[in-house]
């Protein structure tokens, strides 16, 4: 018969990257006492397996999930380091305490979820465990699309939002996303006051949570109505995009009904379907990365596009937060970049909105062709960090502006200040009318990025990524810093900014460099693997006589500039 260790002293240990050396660790938590908080039936046979492997027992017990400004995301299995019931609740329960410390308890919680296997499993007993405290909260008891969590956090004026999701990461992982009193994604003050409290010494046990009849649930689709009726803007008697043929996938994930639901708000043509794809499907058959900027990843979609004759793709990711749009040119798919998108989604956006108080934003990492677009309309725009919880606080800390767009490279997009966050769903609205607009003048999307090459310059984008330990990115980092480069590929390094020399809460660990030939290059680490990121960027102000060999020509340019900059890392 088998039994838990009770020991929290294993003879091995765990390196930050994962690694188990020879020595003794601290377990975070007893094996004994997680058995006693895990609802999780097979937890024990689990143990049980391991119970002869202190590496294995090491790599789940010898450290604890981290929550940051994204909340938590990992991989779903047993022990402090996974996603699991357990974990979930310690961090439920940190965030109930949060609240209760800064008095706003009161406002109450709203919790969407995914369709991941276990995501409702977490939604419930976070609204069990909340509804213990004294916290109200409300249960949407269907698995929904992200922004309309967001939306009815807002709409109710609820101190936070909890949404239960991994986004885009693979099948096996599980996510939890915390969003503030002010509707936007919590910020590092306020992540860290919740992991002081995530306390893996003692356990939330099953009889200390509410019983499920004690929640309150919303409707799933009366959170969605509420959504689509307030965020998207009803469509015109003599709408125009009703010739508009368009495929879309919401790749398994949670989307399709509520972009269906907009269409007919909007007035616009209903898309054909990527059946396949369509119905919510935590498991992602065929997708091992259901990630619209993966490669492969929209191949039945274009498969359906080539069969119907369609020239026009859009793509969500599983949580319906970020866009993706392909276009059919010359006989071949060409997706737009993530800054492609953006311009072009900031070009329509400035052209349906008037005023002398508009405001928009974008990241640091992002392409810079927004700004001189803001610039030749007389628009304020701010750049940020990374992450949608600063492209957003614009849109907080100036009320009396007329927010009118934000984006982020990643395909994350605000067209609405509705929805502090990004959104896929009013983002695709927001593209298929753009579409409807352009076709009226005999014009497509790839000609109107061209027309706007030829006003503001032409700006090409790219980026590259490449793996290895953290120690190495952050020692190759600070060597930078202190022995910048005189030259990018050949060309002379014109100016260095280091974005660890910000005031707080702008520093951060990223670097950038200007160069000639109106070359940038934004370097960073990856917040969430061990990856350093790179962002180029080739401007000509000057637009050449042909925009489309000039963006090609720059495209090789930046491919051979990665090359060269991921060479400083190895």
């Amino acid at each position: 018969m088998w039994s838990c260790p009770k020991s929290r002293t294993l003879a091995c240990g765990m390196r930050q990257d994962g690694g188990v050396t020879g020595a003794s660790y601290e377990q975070v938590v007893s094996l004994e006492h997680w058995l006693e908080a895990d609802p999780h039936l097979p937890a024990k046979s689990t143990l049980e397996a391991l119970s002869s492997d202190p590496v294995g027992i090491a790599k789940l017990f010898a450290s604890q999930i981290s929550f940051g400004t994204a909340g938590l995301r990992a991989e779903r299995g047993i022990g402090p380091t996974r996603m699991n019931r357990v974990t979930v609740r310690v961090a439920a329960r940190a965030i109930g305490f949060y609240l209760l410390r800064e008095g706003l308890e009161e406002r109450g919680v709203v919790i969407g979820y995914d369709a991941r296997p276990d995501s409702n499993l977490y939604a419930t007993d976070t609204a069990r465990l909340l509804t213990a405290l004294g916290i109200p909260c409300w249960l949407i008891d269907e698995p929904c699309p992200t922004p309309v969590v967001v939306w009815n956090q807002r709409h109710r004026a609820a101190a936070a939002a909890i949404v239960v999701t991994a986004s885009h990461n693979p099948a096996s992982d599980g996510g939890y996303k915390v969003y503030g009193s002010d509707g936007t994604q919590i910020r590092p003050v306020a992540a860290k006051a919740i992991e002081s409290f995530m306390d893996f010494s003692s356990l939330p046990l099953e009889a200390e949570l509410s019983s499920e009849s004690e929640i309150s649930y919303l409707n799933a689709s009366q959170a969605v109505a509420g959504y689509v009726e307030s965020v998207i803007t009803p469509g015109e008697d003599d709408c125009k995009a009703d010739g508009i043929n368009w495929v879309y996938t919401p790749l398994c994930g949670v989307g399709g009904d509520a972009l269906e639901s907009a269409c007919v708000r909007a007035g616009l043509q209903p898309p054909i379907r990527v059946e396949q794809q369509f119905d919510p499907d935590g498991s992602f058959p065929g997708l091992p990365f259901p990630n619209p900027e993966e490669p492969g990843t929209l191949h039945l979609a274009k498969l359906k596009a080539e069969d119907e004759g369609v020239g026009l793709i859009l793509a969500n990711d599983p949580d319906a937060d970020r866009l993706a749009v392909v276009i059919r040119s010359d006989e071949e798919w060409r997706q737009l970049t993530g800054d492609e998108l953006g311009l072009l989604l900031c070009d329509y956006q400035i052209r349906v909105t008037s005023g002398d108080t508009r405001l928009s934003a974008s990241s640091v990492v992002s392409s810079e062709a927004v700004i001189a677009l803001c610039k030749a309309h007389d628009i304020e725009h701010v750049r940020t960090l990374t992450g949608f919880k600063w492209i957003m606080e614009p849109a907080i800390t100036h009320p009396t502006k007329q927010w009118i767009f934000g984006y982020e490279e990643a395909l994350g997009y605000s067209v609405t200040s509705e929805v502090l966050d990004k959104d896929g769903i009013s983002s695709a609205i927001a593209f298929l009318r753009l579409v409807s607009d352009l076709k009226a003048l005999g014009k497509d999307p790839l000609e109107r990025l061209d027309e706007l090459a030829q006003q503001i310059g032409l700006f090409v984008t790219d980026q590259v990524s490449g793996q290895f330990d953290p120690e190495l990115v952050d020692a190759t980092l600070d060597s930078l810093r202190n022995k910048p480069p005189l030259h990018l590929n050949g060309h002379e390094v014109t100016e260095v900014i280091d974005w660890l020399d910000a005031p707080a809460p702008s520093s951060t660990n990223l670097l950038q460099f200007r160069a000639e030939g109106g070359l940038r290059v934004a370097i960073r680490p990856s917040g969430t693997e061990p990856k350093v990121k790179i962002y180029m960027e080739q401007v000509t102000l000057e637009a050449p006589t042909n925009i489309r060999e000039a963006r090609s020509a720059s495209k090789q340019d930046l491919a051979s500039l990665g090359t060269f900059v991921l060479s400083w890392f190895t």
